[in-house]
């Protein structure tokens, strides 16, 4: 949408307006980023399970939470909310995403603005990085077996000791995320963003 003024901007769930050139102004409840990422599909939604051989889908929040959990601590609360741009921007397949150098940059200032707003401590990139790129092999193994005998080398980027079994549906990608944002979050801002 495109408010009276011509400003790119969309409304949130919870009320809030989010605009594209504003994202820092922005009022993003948790509960946002937790819907808006169950809502996008990972992989363009192309999934299909090694365990059943039928086609799945797989959310970004899944891909959050599952990663989290497999963290290590100090990586488990950033990484549950690494993708948390995604959850206005949608996810844009990362070979499109190249082509669009420009929906990148907003896409991390989307991101930046909410790792502020939620406190999300700055971490080691690198080790950040190793585990997305784990917990893809992890996915690439579960949801895309034909990447199975194409070249892929899994010794590179070892894939988790997590199986992906039966993705979640939308409510359970949801508060899976929103259960596991209120154990990894600092307790101050639990305290502050619900009612214990």
């Amino acid at each position: 949408m495109t408010t009276a003024t011509g400003t790119p901007t969309i409304i949130l769930g919870s009320g809030s307006e989010f605009s594209f050139l504003d994202p820092e102004a922005a009022t993003i409840e948790i509960e946002d980023i937790a819907f808006g990422l169950a809502a996008a599909s990972r992989f363009a939604g192309q999934c299909v399970s090694r365990f059943t051989r039928q086609r799945v889908r797989y959310s970004v929040a899944e891909h959050c939470v599952r990663g989290a959990r497999a963290a290590p601590p100090e990586l488990a609360y950033p990484f549950l909310m690494h993708e948390a741009g995604e959850a206005t921007c949608g996810d844009m397949v990362g070979p499109l995403k190249a082509l669009f150098p420009q929906f990148r940059t907003l896409e991390k200032r989307c991101e930046a603005s909410a790792l502020k707003r939620f406190r999300v401590p700055e971490v080691d990139k690198v080790a950040l990085k190793a585990l997305d790129l784990r917990m893809l092999s992890t996915e690439q193994r579960d949801l895309m077996p034909e990447y199975i005998g194409k070249g892929r080398d899994w010794a590179v980027h070892l894939p988790l000791p997590i199986e992906i079994r039966q993705p979640w549906g939308f409510d359970e990608a949801a508060e899976e995320f929103l259960y596991c944002f209120r154990q990894l979050a600092p307790i101050e801002l639990v305290e502050e963003l619900f009612v214990l």
